[in-house]
């Protein structure tokens, strides 16, 4: 299988790269300020379903018809969120090794999951020209057919909003309905591709106000800022993509991601064993990661013989 001996010359080119880069004489400054491990400071403490770990964040492009590691890669971050780019740029690299062009990648379909959901993934895949469906963390809440989860919890009804506070032009103010002041303090800050004015509150907080069960969550918590949206950024990517994946067609191609990637990772992790990294270092980490990755595909070629043998 061509793929399997595109992932092994890119394993061979960071074991060359592991074993011939000199060691250096001073701390690198990334050890100023370790991440979690003074013995391998270039991994991160990432949460999972696995629980809080340790480790290396194993990424895998696969390909929907048999589910063949396209490219793989390890790398030292606890998110996804700039993750793509690196990943279609080693896939597009292995497609050369074995003959493809430049564009082999334009017009296919893609699907990640809402971790990966950010502005630096999504524009990367508008520049690579891929019929990308990546939804953002709030697509199930969106979709009717999530609508009766029981993990979804109803929202109050007498929640206090935006609209509550009352706007005090003259001195560009915001008054909550007790009385508490909010007054600017960055006049314009993007999330999720809209425009916000954010007011901020400097006093002693809620406690004691009758109505903080209606303006916050948690007993503990206290209302420090007031989000005021006053427009959106010109070609939002992010909503542009919350538009597509709510679509019809959006829901039907992303309810196969799960049956694509998801059992790539099963195998590994299970029927292999794969389910650690033994090395430490990036480099290292990535040459295990890698041999995994072909552990896999060979047994595409075991199982689906000639079919991918020559191909």
């Amino acid at each position: 299988m061509l793929t399997t001996l595109a992932l092994y010359q890119s394993s061979l080119r960071w074991f060359e790269a592991s074993s011939c880069k000199p060691a250096p004489r001073d701390l690198p400054s990334s050890l100023a300020q370790p991440r979690g491990a003074l013995t391998d400071n270039e991994s991160a403490i990432r949460v999972t379903a696995h629980g809080t770990i340790q480790g290396y964040n194993g990424q895998a492009l696969v390909d929907s018809q048999d589910q063949v590691i396209i490219h793989g890669e390890a790398f030292g971050d606890a998110q996804d969120l700039h993750l793509i780019p690196p990943v279609l740029d080693g896939a597009k690299e292995n497609m050369r090794a074995i003959g493809c062009g430049e564009d082999y990648f334009v017009g296919k379909t893609f699907t990640a999951d809402s971790n990966y959901h950010s502005p630096v993934n999504l524009k990367k895949c508008e520049e690579e020209g891929l019929d990308a469906y990546i939804p953002d963390k709030r697509f199930r809440r969106r979709d009717p057919r999530f609508h009766d989860e029981h993990r979804q919890r109803q929202r109050r009804s007498d929640r206090l909003t935006a609209g509550d506070f009352r706007y005090e032009e003259e001195r560009d103010e915001y008054l909550c309905p007790k009385g508490g002041v909010f007054r600017l303090q960055v006049k314009g800050t993007v999330v999720d591709g809209t425009i916000y004015r954010r007011y901020s509150h400097e006093g002693e907080g809620c406690q004691g106000c009758e109505l903080k069960g209606r303006c916050v969550k948690g007993k503990k918590a206290k209302r420090s800022t007031v989000m005021i949206p006053v427009g959106s950024v010109i070609g939002n990517l992010s909503k542009a993509m919350a538009a597509k994946v709510d679509s019809e067609k959006g829901r039907r191609i992303y309810h196969h991601r799960i049956a694509i990637a998801e059992p790539v990772f099963a195998n590994l992790r299970t029927l292999k064993a794969r389910n650690r990294f033994t090395v430490r270092g990036k480099i290292k980490a990535n040459i295990q990661w890698l041999l995994y990755c072909m552990v896999h595909n060979i047994g595409k070629i075991l199982n689906y013989g000639l079919k991918y043998a020559f191909t």
